[in-house]
């Protein structure tokens, strides 16, 4: 058995062998080092009480200096845990044996200093690691029913595919990993230490566009466009930059086609934006045919002057994307190429204030037809997502908060 007591200024490790002391002792006679645990190491310079040997045969306990107080902090004897760097502990943290050991006699702090450089000092100062952060890093070294968890994941893996299992055992893994503290802890305050600024930035955006809306007339379709596609930026993050008036060639009609906006992500794929004002009969008949309402002309007239650009982007094929990358080199990040990788579109136009409900349904089938290569996006559509945008954030805020 292992316990710490405090003695003065002093922090002694008591140690009372199940087998007796007898084997100490033959360690000390040689002048050897021995192992506690597999994680305290002691000479016979760390004895506490300088008994002689032979006393040992009759006391059950021995005791070894472990730590000494340097102001607020215990200064752990860097040799007692086998590190090579100093470890400092503020004195409000109960040295216990779970601190320095895992159930599986794993040595914690050698698996630290394995990953950092220097010295450590865990407290309540700027430049310590915090203590809550330690008693998170102590939850992600592995207990007993995360190894045996791991371990029927690995051999079901291994197994499944010649023999049948009692279970799941990887789906039972995964779940157990994904609910421990520490992951969720992380991802929220991550999520929160943002959130007041993003709310702040989505509420002007969804301010803007419902001034602009109201005042739709007092726009040039020009200026209407260049003011949509910044609001389609800030909602599709992915995107890193815009290409205005963008031509690409029709060697059918040998004729240069203009797109209004063509999108970049990260990773040089590109997309293609539409935008048309906002018309409230843009979108779907007013009367039926055949029970159905149908795309009026100015959206199915859209759909198809996108889907053609679309086709002719495909079709310009590695020459096209030489060419657009060598004409917008200057806009684009060093060393990013443009990639014509079945591009998608984006539609902007019309409203859905005086629709029905049969209207709005039909609509949304006519939408998901071409969702696989274009998403048609009205600006009641727009408003909702920046709507929930902000319900996202605040919700990030109240969580973060009833957690504290």
């Amino acid at each position: 058995m292992i316990r710490f007591e405090e003695i003065g200024n002093e922090i002694i490790i008591q140690y009372t062998p199940r087998d007796g002391l007898y084997w100490i002792t033959n360690k000390f006679d040689n002048d050897e080092e021995i192992t506690i645990g597999k994680t305290f190491y002691f000479k016979k310079g760390d004895l506490y009480k300088k008994n002689d040997l032979e006393e040992f045969n009759v006391i059950e306990e021995i005791q070894f200096y472990f730590a000494k107080l340097e102001g607020d902090y215990f200064r752990i004897r860097k040799t007692a845990i086998g590190i090579e760097n100093e470890l400092f502990i503020h004195k409000s943290i109960k040295l216990k044996l779970n601190i320095f050991k895992t159930w599986n006699n794993i040595s914690i702090f050698k698996k630290i200093s394995d990953v950092i450089e220097g010295d450590l000092f865990i407290g309540p100062k700027e430049s310590d690691l915090p203590i809550e952060e330690f008693r998170k890093l102590l939850k992600v070294f592995p207990n007993s029913t995360e190894l045996q968890k791991y371990s029927n994941a690995r051999i079901s893996h291994l197994l499944k595919e010649y023999v049948n299992v009692k279970q799941d055992f990887e789906l039972d893994y995964n779940s157990y990993m994904s609910k421990k503290s520490v992951d969720k802890s992380t991802k929220s305050s991550l999520s929160s230490s943002f959130a007041e600024y993003e709310i702040t930035k989505y509420r002007i955006v969804l301010n803007r566009l419902k001034d602009m809306l109201e005042n739709e007339k007092g726009y040039s379709e020009l200026d209407w466009q260049n003011e949509i596609i910044d609001v389609l930026i800030l909602i599709y993050p992915k995107y890193i930059t815009v290409f205005k008036e963008v031509s690409v060639y029709d060697d059918y009609d040998l004729k240069e086609r203009r797109l209004d906006y063509m999108l970049v992500d990260s990773n040089g794929n590109i997309d293609v934006v539409e935008i048309k004002k906002p018309n409230f009969n843009a979108l779907i008949s007013t009367r039926t045919y055949r029970d159905n309402y149908v795309p009026v002309r100015e959206l199915s007239g859209t759909i198809m002057q996108v889907e053609k650009y679309l086709f002719h982007l495909n079709k310009s094929g590695r020459l096209g994307e030489l060419k657009l990358t060598n004409k917008y080199k200057d806009l684009l990040p060093d060393g990013l190429k443009i990639n014509i990788t079945n591009p998608n579109a984006i539609i902007i136009l019309g409203r859905e204030e005086e629709l029905g409900i049969e209207q709005l349904r039909d609509l949304e089938v006519i939408k998901r037809k071409y969702k696989n290569v274009m998403d048609i996006v009205t600006y009641d559509n727009l408003i909702r997502r920046l709507e929930r945008i902000i319900e996202k954030f605040q919700k990030s805020i109240a969580e973060s908060r009833l957690k504290k």
